[in-house]
């Protein structure tokens, strides 16, 4: 998208400071981050409780800090462009790809620990007996995935052969389960149980199940992204979050969140099957090496 038609959305939040990273005062650095996908976005306060005590951690040696929101919520294209443009986003997650790592800063500690690369599958209660039909993944591979228009999931999925539509909202891929568009909505275990379980509340006369017996499994994290001109921002939540993981209080986050704790006891997937799809397109700067970032699931054949 052009960067004109950028304009009126950055002059709506205007009442934002347009400084990398503004200050309320002298001392207390202000992180604009972006507000909920939609209603059903619960994995959003993982996020926020994830920035808030990094900061924190990291405060003897960069100084306070405190978060606020952008009024409105963009589509993920359109929040990488104002990341890009700067002065009134600081900081997004997203999945790494080559571009990003290019055009913005990246936080190298995967959010989820890489957990979010498992994938439960939410679908429509018609389907449940399909589902539980599937022997094989090439059964899977003729049903349709939904995936967001900009997500580096769909590109991963359709690269090993898998049936995906790409819809540009959110909430949107609940209605494709009912309307037959898509067939599942792959999600990660630390995040599609609490997504399932808002939806479900919210709309008790059009319920969604999930679908776990299968996994499909790939390497894609989800990192925090700032602007090269928010260096300082970058280094302090590689600080803090790399504190959070030496003193284990990241995977103890995950393992307590509301949002999360579906995951967890991670021995409760040993008997799943889980299909490994590779994810040819994940950056070589992503810290894979370093195992002590990362859980893992045991697979079946």
């Amino acid at each position: 998208m052009p960067r004109l038609r950028l304009l009126p959305i950055i002059f709506a939040l205007s009442s934002l400071s347009l400084a990398p990273v503004s200050t309320a005062t002298d001392d207390i650095q202000t992180i604009k981050m972006t507000p909920k996908q939609s209603e059903e976005d619960v994995s959003h306060d993982y996020l926020v409780q994830l920035v808030a005590r990094s900061t924190q951690l990291a405060e003897e040696h960069f100084g306070p800090s405190k978060i606020e929101f952008m009024p409105i919520m963009l589509s993920q294209d359109r929040v990488l462009q104002l990341l890009g443009i700067g002065g009134v986003l600081d900081i997004v997650s997203s999945a790494p790809t080559a571009k990003r790592e290019a055009s913005f800063l990246s936080v190298k500690v995967p959010i989820f620990m890489g957990l979010l690369g498992y994938r439960m599958m939410i679908i429509s209660p018609e389907k449940v007996a399909t589902f539980e039909g599937i022997t094989t993944e090439e059964q899977l591979k003729n049903l349709v995935a939904c995936q967001g228009t900009a997500w580096p999931d769909a590109d991963i999925l359709e690269d090993s052969g898998y049936k995906v539509l790409r819809v540009d909202k959110f909430e949107q891929m609940f209605e494709k389960l009912h309307d037959g568009g898509c067939d599942y909505f792959p999600r990660g275990i630390t995040e599609g149980y609490g997504e399932l379980e808002y939806y479900n509340e919210n709309n008790p006369d059009k319920p969604l199940a999930k679908f776990d017996s299968i996994l499909i499994h790939y390497q894609v994290p989800l990192l925090f992204y700032t602007s090269h001109s928010n260096y300082e921002l970058a280094a302090k939540m590689q600080y803090g979050l790399e504190k959070m993981v030496e003193n284990g209080e990241l995977e103890a986050l995950l393992k307590n969140h509301p949002v999360t704790q579906s995951a967890f006891p991670l021995s409760k997937w040993e008997s799943s099957t889980i299909y490994s799809v590779p994810n040819r397109r994940l950056p070589k700067s992503v810290p894979t090496f370093k195992k002590e970032l990362w859980l893992e699931l045991n697979s079946q054949p």
